[in-house]
């Protein structure tokens, strides 16, 4: 059932504005409408607020600041600029028109307040609406000044909700960045306490590497298992150790005294770069806390420290429009198949996620002049150094990249890793073949003395974009 309209009020102050020129529209929010108008006595700004906590109109002196022009803002401006206010109209007591007159066209900006809605008409016909369409009229309580100054009071009012409403969205904005943060850290924790336990694994792949090392006499080859007598415990007890039948005992011992090095190494790696993590934490939990306590012109050194700390997206967090009613989702960011470092000179290093990305790297991202490197005869991540037509990579630039490709790879803990590298033109995936599995042309490998402070550096310079 339709509601049963009110009794249209009075336009009353607002009426003196007729004759006034638009000279600008502005929409610094979503739901407020902004008119900068001029007179020979009298330049002034109008506020039409059409959703929010409050609603109605108001003046203001200086036009208050915002979002850029949405579509819609542009095309007001192009029917309604430089055209001079000819009348106010009140059809009922939520809705509020102005007749605007422009080389002797006549366009009508409809506010309904009722449905939150804006509204461009001429000759009856709707150009451009903003809002809702098919929502019905709510019962609404506009409050309409009936004096001067209190339209003017009523734009001060309305022009504190925008800042307040302007911070809470920034403020929300910014927060919700340093919460992406942390969750990654606490991603990266729970894989470096991953690391850590492997530690635990590495003194029984080094004795059973020493029973093997002490009794090769009773192994024979190809055989995929064996019992040994483990005299390290008191009674000496039999032992089933397996074995890889495609390696030989000598390879077999090596493998697992190599492995367990390189789990000691991995997990104090690990441990250095999780009690890093815990303060990086640590600082975003404060961080966190300072945003949500702070005021508005508290937050422009809080966005600092964020970028300070490396997180991505602070600009946009800080003058993103805040979400409407729109039903329109919005555009998922697309997923990058790798990693983004910065190293030698704030050089891009790019670094494959898994198998499949290594893939979508090598063969969607890198370009045929980049540098591309691989951990020699371990599975790992390919890395990519983009270069310029022409250019030869920088030593350090070479080495950085070298030491990440040794990082990610299965020789993460070793001394000295070979490191194979060649540009990516020279790389080919043959057809069928597995995920990340590739053949190289022209291929160079550097035995890389790895350094550990230099991969702790390059790991905390990761580009979180």
């Amino acid at each position: 059932m339709e509601q049963e309209r009110e009794a249209p009020p009075v336009v009353g102050p607002i009426a003196a504005l007729v004759g006034a020129r638009l000279r600008r529209l502005d929409s610094p929010e979503p739901g407020l409408l902004v008119l900068s108008l001029f007179t020979h006595e009298l330049r002034t700004v109008l506020l039409l607020r059409a959703t929010g906590e409050r609603i109605g109109v108001g003046l203001v002196a200086e036009r208050p600041q915002g979002l850029p022009a949405t579509s819609f803002v542009q095309k007001l401006r192009k029917e309604l600029e430089n055209a001079r206010i000819s009348a106010f109209e009140q059809p009922d007591a939520t809705t509020l028109s102005l007749l605007l007159t422009r080389s002797e066209l006549t366009t009508r900006l409809i506010c309904d307040f009722a449905r939150g809605a804006f509204v461009l008409e001429r000759d009856g016909k709707v150009l451009i609406r903003t809002g809702p369409t098919s929502v019905r009229a709510t019962r609404v309580q506009v409050a309409w000044p009936q004096t001067l100054e209190a339209l003017r009071e009523s734009g001060e009012r309305l022009i504190v909700q925008q800042a307040e409403e302007g911070l809470d969205a920034r403020r929300t904005g910014l927060a919700r960045i340093v919460r992406a943060a942390q969750k990654k850290l606490q991603k990266r924790l729970v894989a470096l306490a991953a690391d850590i336990a492997r530690a635990e694994e590495a003194a029984p792949l080094r004795a059973r590497a020493n029973l093997l090392l002490t009794q090769q006499h009773a192994v024979k080859r190809g055989q995929e298992s064996v019992q040994l007598t483990d005299y390290g415990v008191d009674p000496p007890a039999l032992v089933t150790i397996a074995l890889d039948p495609k390696r030989t005992l000598q390879e077999q011992i090596e493998a697992w005294f190599k492995q367990a090095k390189r789990f000691e190494r991995g997990a104090q790696l690990a441990t250095q770069r999780s009690a890093a993590t815990r303060a990086e934490i640590a600082q975003l939990e404060q961080l966190l806390a300072d945003i949500t306590a702070a005021e508005s012109d508290g937050l422009e050194p809080l966005a600092e420290r964020a970028r300070a700390l490396g997180l991505a997206g602070v600009r946009r967090a800080l003058s993103a429009e805040r979400a409407t009613s729109s039903s329109k989702a919005p555009a998922r960011q697309e997923r990058k198949p790798y990693r983004q470092f910065a190293g030698w000179k704030d050089r891009t290093i790019l670094v494959g996620k898994n198998a499949q990305d290594n893939d979508a790297l090598t063969r969607e991202h890198a370009r045929p002049q980049d540098l591309w490197l691989h951990a020699r005869g371990e599975a790992g991540a390919h890395v990519v150094v983009p270069l310029q037509r022409n250019e030869d990579c920088p030593e350090e630039l070479l080495l950085d990249a070298a030491h990440l490709a040794a990082h990610f790879s299965d020789a993460r803990g070793e001394n000295i890793v070979e490191v194979s590298y060649t540009g990516r033109r020279y790389v080919r995936k043959p057809r069928g073949s597995a995920p990340g599995q590739v053949t190289l042309e022209r291929e160079k490998v550097i035995a890389l003395q790895l350094e550990p402070a230099r991969i702790e550096h390059l790991l905390s310079r990761e580009r979180r974009d």
